[in-house]
């Protein structure tokens, strides 16, 4: 199972990875797909209710980590 990063009373904006993971189409089973196609095109979702893109292994102006790191995958 993934690792889950909780919402907190100080970052209103991030969502699970799993939430995360599902806005992009992907699901827990479909992990590796989403991962390679993330390291081919150098981008990721950021687990962020605004959607936001970064690079794999950054985080968004709201604070948000990508989800690669928030799976601990970076």
């Amino acid at each position: 199972m993934p690792i889950q990063i909780m919402k907190t009373k100080t970052n209103p904006y991030l969502i699970t990875a799993t939430e995360a993971l599902e806005n992009e189409g992907f699901t827990p089973d479909t992990l590796e797909d989403f991962t390679r196609q993330a390291m081919w095109e150098s981008t990721t979702s950021a687990c962020c209710t605004e959607g936001c893109v970064v690079e794999p292994d950054g985080a968004c102006s709201h604070g948000c980590p990508s989800i690669l790191i928030a799976l601990g995958l970076i």
